[in-house]
């Protein structure tokens, strides 16, 4: 029977030892539940037709987890860049700790081999911008008197390149 997006998640929360350290091990479970609620309300649309069936016959017998239960890694990795979107993310360090689940998710799901990396090199290059634009975007929130709508000062002339 092939591996189910749950089980996978839930793999990769017993194996992150990331997540059980103790700066992020509270941080991680509410981006965990935030990710399960992610997937429940918004990754049908990432799904195909037979998987969207399959859901839809999940949530008869109990609503909450079905994507995850029914779909496979597959579908994670493609449902995730969404889980980056800015009306998704988390704030503070709940954000930095999204992106760090993300990421090692992904990492993971490869390393495993639960993912081909050749099949699915379109979405895992989508994850991997989505993760970069949130990085900046975090370190720009980090850093508020830096904005790229600033234009630099002016240099004087001869004053060097």
């Amino acid at each position: 029977m092939p591996l189910s997006a749950a089980a996978a998640i839930d793999a990769y929360w017993t194996s992150s030892t990331a997540l059980r350290h103790p700066p992020w091990r509270d941080a991680g479970t509410r981006v965990r539940a935030h990710l399960d609620t992610y997937l429940d309300t918004e990754a049908e649309r990432y799904l195909t037709t037979g998987e969207r069936a399959l859901v839809d016959a999940e949530r008869q017998l109990d609503p909450a987890g079905a994507v995850a239960r029914v779909t496979g890694p597959e579908a994670l990795v493609a449902a995730l860049p969404g889980f980056l979107d800015p009306a998704w993310m988390l704030f503070g360090e709940d954000a930095r700790a999204q992106v760090l689940v993300v990421d090692g998710l992904v990492r993971w799901l490869v390393v495993q081999g639960l993912v081909e990396q050749e099949g699915m090199s379109c979405y895992l290059l989508e994850v991997e911008v989505s993760l970069a634009h949130v990085a900046d975007q975090l370190g720009r929130r980090a850093r508020p008197d830096v904005s790229r709508s600033t234009p630099p000062a002016p240099r004087r002339p001869g004053s060097g390149p």
